[in-house]
């Protein structure tokens, strides 16, 4: 299999904490950046949108979330369906704010940018409850889209996530994984594949 993924995004980040926590350690993956509109991207997925699987049967799976069912088809609990859709909604509002303030180049006064960043100061306190040591995907899937948003909108986390939230994404950051995948660490590696990750 095949993992088309760049350096910094959350979704393809999503995909490949999936697949190292899986143990897919023969799984290739191939960086590549989606805004310079690669051919070989475009050959495998005519949206130009990462992430992209590649199945051992040739077949292009590409959204995050169908990639990493087809990983473990295992169905979660009704509440992990709850922290998953959670989790993918706050990511949602965050990269579209994202790229709209740092690829489009509009102000925070856009409001677009204002509506997805008031959606996430009034979801922050009602998030579910993060553990940092669980290993079920529903949470470390929330803990990614926590950390993102942390990481991208800093001053939200900080203003607007309960204390308890903040402390389990604090020691969340340290667990060899995540610093494993974290964007500036995957820049600096480029690893060809998940076992070399996990080495």
């Amino acid at each position: 299999m095949q993992l088309y993924i760049s350096h910094t995004s959350p979704f393809g980040r999503l995909c490949l904490i999936r697949a190292c926590l899986l143990g897919r350690h023969d799984m290739q993956l191939i960086f590549t950046d989606p805004w310079q509109n690669p051919p070989e991207l475009a050959a495998q997925n005519p949206f130009g949108q990462l992430p992209v699987l590649i199945t051992d049967a040739g077949e292009a799976i590409y959204n995050s979330l169908l990639i990493c069912q087809y990983l473990e088809p295992q169905a979660p609990t009704e509440a992990g369906f709850g922290a998953i859709g959670y989790a993918m909604a706050l990511l949602d509002n965050t990269v579209n704010a994202f790229k709209l303030e740092k690829k489009a180049g509009e102000s925070r006064g856009h409001f677009l940018v204002q509506r997805n960043l008031e959606a996430i100061a009034r979801a922050l306190p009602l998030a579910p409850a993060f553990h940092a040591a669980a290993r079920e995907w529903p949470q470390v899937m929330l803990g990614v889209c926590l950390l993102t948003l942390k990481l991208r909108y800093p001053e939200i986390f900080a203003a607007h996530a309960r204390a308890d939230t903040q402390q389990a994404i604090a020691a969340f950051e340290q667990l060899d994984f995540i610093q494993k995948t974290a964007p500036e660490t995957l820049a600096a590696n480029t690893p060809a594949t998940i076992g070399a990750i996990l080495q």
